[in-house]
């Protein structure tokens, strides 16, 4: 089983969530694996909340008497918090994904270094350095694309035509210039090569 990252929170979280709803118990032990150390506090101050308001009051009776002391169980409570990261981690998703894909990036080129680096006299350095990359679980991606990667390409597309329509009149002409200067060395790169 591939070790947790980041990435894999947000559907680990919406089952916790969905669990809790049912009314199965969660370990408590899952609050540190899903939830980063600053949810974990307001998880704690949430229930040391409640447990203060049921030292000033007695338990309601009703409903509208619950929301109108804010009286909630611990159930209620995590549920509040585990929400709350999710939306969080959603919000962040992007950079979620970005820094893991560069997390990886680092370890497959630190493998192809040593391989290359550790290559003896009769040995191709690159070829070494494949191989080490490929003994350290890396592949290479040969253009081939499943649903996933379509979807993903998708909602990236999607991005970035909402960051454009958002984008001022002076980051559109600095984009324009950027993509320009871009082609530009585009093509004099290949120039040198002919």
């Amino acid at each position: 089983m591939p070790k947790l990252n980041q990435t894999h929170l947000p559907g680990r979280l919406r089952e916790a969530i969905e669990q809790l709803e049912r009314g199965e118990e969660v370990e408590a032990k899952k609050n540190k694996t899903l939830l980063n150390a600053k949810k974990q506090k307001e998880l704690n101050d949430a229930w040391t909340k409640q447990q203060a308001l049921r030292k000033q009051h007695k338990p309601p009776k009703t409903e509208e008497e619950k929301k109108k002391l804010g009286w909630k169980d611990k159930l209620e409570v995590r549920i509040d918090i585990y929400k709350q990261a999710l939306a969080d981690l959603e919000e962040n998703i992007f950079d979620i994904h970005l820094k893991q894909l560069e997390r990886e990036q680092a370890k497959a080129t630190k493998s192809y270094l040593k391989g290359y680096f550790g290559a003896t006299d009769g040995q191709d350095k690159n070829s070494a350095g494949k191989i080490a990359v490929q003994r350290a679980g890396f592949t290479r991606n040969y253009g081939h694309r499943t649903s996933r990667d379509s979807e993903v390409r998708e909602m990236e597309e999607e991005l970035l035509k909402r960051f454009e329509a958002e984008m001022t009149e002076d980051e559109r002409e600095q984009r324009e210039l950027l993509k320009e200067t871009e082609e530009a060395e585009r093509k004099d790169r290949k120039g040198r090569f002919k």
